[in-house]
């Protein structure tokens, strides 16, 4: 039998799947027990965090893993009493992984057994939560020699300070919870998908409280939160299914009561967090919070939902649903009906009529793997993503959210993809779909105004569509974060400074809107903040690729190449390549007097363009750079009969000041219509 592994005054004895610490066993659960195996196993080296994904969740996962692991890596160092400014026990390297520094007394073993099927113990005590939150969020200490990055280390699940000049609180992955290995996922899945035939539903309804029913709180209720619902099962198998039921809440009451609902990409970096009600609505200024969990066991479902004042500390409202049947998600989408309409009761807002419609059990399914994909926000989830809304779309042609889920999939696949005006196609087809079934939808319209930004040049119409869907639904991130970039490119920019506020109140841990907050300020020629707003977003994730990016454009308006160069080559490692990085480097290196450097680099660029994507607009900026306006000309002409990716930006990005004065650019800016846009000579 293996000997325990001993370190510092801990044991594990891998045989029994038991951590202890002097002598008293501790609780933990799968995941953070099989990192720690993992970690003791490499015997001090470097475990990269593919290989960490792989060992937790096999290959191709259904989940956000960046989030995940940091989340695992969380809870292991909570039971470790670790503090990342100063570990004992896991060491992180910035960008690449951990590895395990204190001395290990006994020889790992060569592979543990199987523990597929053992449950997960019960979460950590909550005891000490608070201070051990507040270790996790500190800055940890980057390994010298390690990695290129200039930054402080692993990015924590909640931020402690304030993303929003205007908002004490504080997109783009959602933190999801851990699941099997994907070939048992997938099964189990199928299993389920075969379990839920459609069936008659028999609906009790159990009341806490039944004084709270009736209860109508009026004043001062203005704000909510969603906390994702706990799945008590424990069973990884239906997190897709709770998940969505937190998402369908979210979606909901956003978009019919009166209430500022806090997105779900800000919701799903507290599952699984051990943080107290309070802490959480004033990092996210609520009034409100909604909690709840999930038991699914057979053939009968639990659901609880309890609505919470944070500032008073007490219950508003409480409420126990529990079924038998085996149509789970008509089940879900019967009970979120009513909970919505409980809580716009209690709260006082006003709520409009149901929507709810019967489901067809496999396209929802395959709508809410499509969810979970979307929020990845990478070209091989948003992929992944479009082959699920189809999945969803085949079982029923009629399904209005699908499509407009795939038309906000294809406007992000623009973005990422090779082939822009193919994508912006299929995104406008599928949102006019979708408005035909489902009419008013915020989602179809907020993809047709991308659609006639991106591709049509149509500013007017853009606007339009944007206004109708924050008509529709003003608590929808998206719209306003998309309407404030479009309000940028015209040139208004204490309309989009208001605007992109909006979406930060609305999601306030979202990664993506916080970097285009960055940019807005960075527009505006207004550097410093544009700098203080993008070192906040690194703060909650400094792996997200588009914060170096934007960091990057801001160095280098403030004149600082070297910087500029130094987060661009981080962004291209993060990224995976890409010509618009190789781009950005050219130019800071021209800006920072590397001519003959930044024009090997654009010779390069262009000879790519004979075989491959890129952007006219990208080349164009480095020749700006070198004061070549004629050879900038050139290709800002072929992107205007391209119509590329950027030109919209020619207007407001402080890239192009180098050709701003030439009359040639003035008479493109004309016919762009973006010539009121353009910052004074």
């Amino acid at each position: 039998m293996p000997q325990p592994i001993r370190f510092e005054e801990f044991d594990l004895d891998i045989e029994r799947y038991e951590l202890r610490r002097s002598g008293h066993a501790l609780k933990l659960e799968r995941l953070p027990m099989e990192l720690l195996i993992l970690l003791l196993q490499s015997d001090g080296k470097l475990v990269r965090r593919d290989a960490i994904n792989r060992r937790l969740w096999g290959e191709n996962a259904l989940q956000d893993t960046e989030h995940s692991v940091n989340t695992a890596v969380n809870k292991l160092r909570y039971i470790l009493r670790d503090d990342p400014r100063d570990p004992r026990f896991i060491q992180t390297v910035v960008g690449q992984g951990y590895r395990f520094i204190a001395k290990v007394e006994a020889e790992p073993v060569s592979a543990p057994p199987d523990f597929s099927q053992r449950k997960e113990d019960q979460p950590a005590p909550p005891g000490g939560a608070q201070a051990t939150y507040q270790a996790a969020i500190a800055p940890e200490k980057p390994v010298p020699g390690e990695s290129d990055q200039e930054i402080v280390a692993v990015p924590p699940p909640l931020p402690p300070v304030a993303l929003s000049t205007k908002n004490p609180a504080g997109e783009n992955s959602a933190s999801l919870s851990a699941t099997r290995p994907a070939s048992q996922k997938w099964l189990a899945v199928a299993l389920v998908a075969i379990f839920l035939a459609a069936a008659a539903v028999s609906y009790v309804v159990h009341i806490w409280h039944p004084s709270h029913r009736s209860e109508t709180v009026t004043a001062g209720y203005r704000s909510i939160a969603v906390l994702p619902f706990v799945n008590l099962a424990q069973n990884s198998d239906q997190d897709y299914v709770v998940d969505g039921m937190t998402d369908q809440l979210i979606t909901d009451l956003g978009g019919s009561t009166s209430l500022r609902v806090i997105s779900r990409s800000s919701m799903m970096r507290y599952k699984g967090l051990q943080i107290p009600v309070g802490e959480i609505a004033r990092a996210l200024n609520v009034d409100a919070v909604l909690e709840g969990s999930f038991l699914h066991t057979g053939r009968q479902v639990r659901i609880t939902a309890n609505l919470i004042d944070p500032r008073n500390d007490r219950h508003l409202w409480a409420q126990v649903y529990e079924e038998s049947g085996d149509d789970l998600l008509n089940m879900q989408e019967t009970v979120t009906n009513d909970i919505v309409h409980q809580v716009a009761l209690v709260l006082g807002s006003k709520v409009s009529p149901s929507n709810l419609r019967p489901v067809n059990v496999k396209a929802r399914a395959a709508y809410l793997r499509g969810r979970y994909l979307w929020n990845q926000r990478t070209l091989d989830s948003s992929t992944r993503a479009i082959d699920e809304y189809q999945q969803a779309i085949k079982a029923d042609p009629t399904y209005a959210e699908a499509y407009a889920a795939l038309g906000d999939a294809y406007v992000l696949l623009a973005g990422y993809g090779d082939h822009p005006a193919s994508a912006l196609q299929k995104a406008q087809e599928a949102a006019d779909r979708a408005l035909q079934l489902g009419g008013g939808l915020a989602e179809a319209h907020t993809v047709l105004g991308a659609v006639k930004t991106d591709r049509d040049w149509d500013w007017t119409g853009a606007e339009a569509e944007y206004r109708r869907a924050l008509a529709l639904n003003p608590s929808y991130p998206t719209a306003h974060h998309w309407y404030s970039l479009h309000l940028s490119r015209l040139g208004r920019m204490q309309e989009a400074e208001e605007e992109i506020q909006r979406a930060r109140n609305l999601d306030p841990l979202s990664t993506i809107i916080g970097a285009d907050a960055a940019q807005t300020a960075y527009w505006a020629r207004k550097p410093g903040e544009a700098m203080a707003r993008i070192g906040k977003v690194l703060s909650l994730d400094p792996y997200f690729a588009e914060a170096h990016l934007v960091k990057g454009k801001i160095a280098e308006q403030q004149g600082n190449y070297d910087q500029a160069l130094s987060e661009f080559k981080i962004a291209l490692a993060l990224f995976g390549g890409g010509s618009l990085v190789k781009a950005l480097q050219a130019h800071a290196l021209a800006m920072g007097g590397a001519s003959e450097q930044a024009q090997e680099m654009a010779g390069e660029l262009e000879a790519e363009s004979v075989h491959s994507y890129v952007s006219g607009v990208d080349i164009a900026a480095i020749y700006c750079a070198l004061h070549r306006p004629g050879d900038a000309m050139r290709w800002f002409t072929r992107a205007y009969t391209n119509r590329d990716k950027g030109i919209d930006m020619l207007g407001i990005d402080p890239l192009f000041d180098g050709c701003r004065e030439d009359p040639r650019f003035q008479d493109l800016l004309t016919k762009l219509k973006l010539s009121s846009a353009a910052p004074p000579i």
